[in-house]
């Protein structure tokens, strides 16, 4: 502010000079006062255009007045015997004051519009900048410095919501609490003494974090305008790496499952045979005379286990065989009263010691659909029912309709699953670390479920209630014979 005032005063000192030196050559030549007039006019407007109207000002009073005293009867008296001396000294006064002010406008408005281009050029080269960010790491501290340096700022700080972190760059960090209320309480806030403008990171009508900025004392590069500019590519930097990441992670997973498959189908083939051995070689010591009690129940429980390991190997390769884009559904009439009952001869006694009740409230008498494939989700579900439930508690098969679907149900007592895992389960390979029950699986079972039940353009969902069990459901929409 000090160099401001010295500047301001030395231009006003040269102001007084130049009119001193015009007035000295004007009286040194005898030059009248209306040609002196048009002299004095000319340095008053190139002050006026390079230094502003306070010094154009002075100057032209300074002009009025030597005019008077130097060219005007009678000289050396700051009195003019003939009025219109007067009227031309008002109307000079009035012409140069006009036209001070002009070139103050004129010179206000180039120097806003110099101001305006600058900021476009940068807010510019942080687009090409952000555009050409590395994602491969966090984005943050890489844009928080992006931002510090292009606008000259003293510090930056950046909140990723989505992330739960906060990055700064610079000296003069604005506090973590301030940057994060932007975002809890969504709105702006600008403090222009102490240079410092705050803003929820949106992306549309969504909310993905909040950014704070602090401009060095005396900085013409930050207004509101530009902090609200600056927090739009903040956003758009911020989502393309979030959504770059997305895309990369997919890919992985996508990767990972398809070996999996790849794996898991190997090994199933190569379980089959021997385990059809196993499972023949049982059945027919079951069926010899000879053998006592013990050897008896050591016969029984490899025959047992062999039937446990061929339905996951069975698994297993339905599940490889679903990895394809389109799994085929022939689809058919299906009578749900005889399905259900089907369903529930063929499941009553291999849900260790669970009994098994059915409750029919379909209204309709059938739906289409694939029977073998319906009766494999609804096979895996009674089975994950009866490994996660009380022991002996029953477990109920249901079916109801509505106006659009008719929906199928698997409750079991004992079971709670978190809300936060009700997503979760129903991904391939997916085996929640919070049961209580840890059960043996490959965790492939939910999304054998949930793979058949897209298959019939249908759904499948969990609730789950600390108190009173686990309900899994299945829907089939009316009215689709075709896929």
């Amino acid at each position: 502010m000090l160099l401001v005032w010295t500047k301001r005063i030395l231009r006003i000192l040269a102001s007084v000079t130049i009119v001193a030196l015009v007035t000295v050559a004007a009286y040194t030549f005898h030059v009248k006062s209306f040609a002196t007039g048009f002299i004095f006019l000319m340095p008053i407007m190139v002050i006026a255009f390079q230094w502003g109207f306070l010094e154009a000002s002075i100057a032209s009073v300074l002009s009025v007045g030597c005019l008077d005293y130097f060219f005007t009867e009678p000289l050396f008296h700051l009195y003019m015997s003939d009025p219109q001396d007067w009227i031309a000294l008002v109307s000079f006064e009035a012409i140069v004051l006009l036209v001070s002010r002009f070139a103050s406008r004129l010179q206000s408005h180039a120097a806003e519009a110099d101001h305006q281009r600058e900021q476009i050029e940068k807010l510019y080269l942080m687009s090409r900048d952000v555009l050409l960010l590395d994602h491969k790491d966090a984005t943050g501290p890489k844009l928080a410095r992006l931002i510090q340096d292009t606008f000259q700022l003293e510090g930056t700080s950046i909140w990723d919501a989505r992330d739960a972190r906060m990055d700064n760059s610079g000296t003069a960090c604005i506090l973590a609490d301030e940057v994060r209320a932007a975002y809890l309480h969504e709105h702006r806030q600008d403090d222009a003494v102490r240079g410092i403008y705050k803003r929820e990171l949106l992306i549309g009508s969504r909310s993905i974090g909040a950014i704070g900025l602090a401009a060095l004392p005396g900085s013409a590069f930050l207004n509101s305008h530009t902090a609200d500019a600056v927090a739009s590519l903040a956003a758009l930097a911020l989502e393309q790496s979030y959504s770059l990441r997305a895309e990369s992670d997919a890919q992985a997973s996508k990767q990972t499952e398809q070996l999996r498959s790849a794996v898991l189908d190997g090994l199933a083939h190569a379980f089959k045979t021997p385990l059809s051995t196993i499972q023949a070689a049982s059945s027919g010591l079951l069926e010899m005379d000879g053998l006592h009690a013990a050897q008896q129940e050591l016969a029984s429980l490899i025959n047992q286990e062999a039937l446990h390991l061929g339905r996951l190997t069975t698994q297993a390769l339905q599940t490889a065989q679903m990895d394809d884009e389109h799994l085929n559904v022939r689809k058919e009439k299906i009578e749900i009263v005889k399905f259900l009952d089907d369903l529930f001869t063929q499941s009553k006694n291999q849900l260790f010691g669970h009994p098994l009740q059915v409750v029919s409230e379909a209204s309709a008498q059938a739906v289409w659909g694939d029977e073998r494939l319906l009766k494999m989700a609804l096979w895996e579900l009674l089975d994950n029912a009866s490994k996660y439930a009380n022991p002996g508690a029953p477990i109920t098969l249901g079916a109801s309709t509505t106006d659009v679907e008719t929906v199928f149900s698997v409750m079991n007592q004992g079971s709670y699953i978190e809300p936060e895992e009700r997503i979760r389960i129903f991904r391939r390979f997916y085996r929640s670390p919070h049961s209580r029950h840890q059960a043996s699986g490959t965790g492939i079972g939910l999304s054998f479920v949930k793979r058949i039940a897209e298959a019939h353009l249908g759904r499948v969902w969990v609730k789950s209630d600390l108190n009173v069990g686990t309900t899994f459901f299945f829907t089939l929409p009316h009215g689709r014979k075709e896929v």
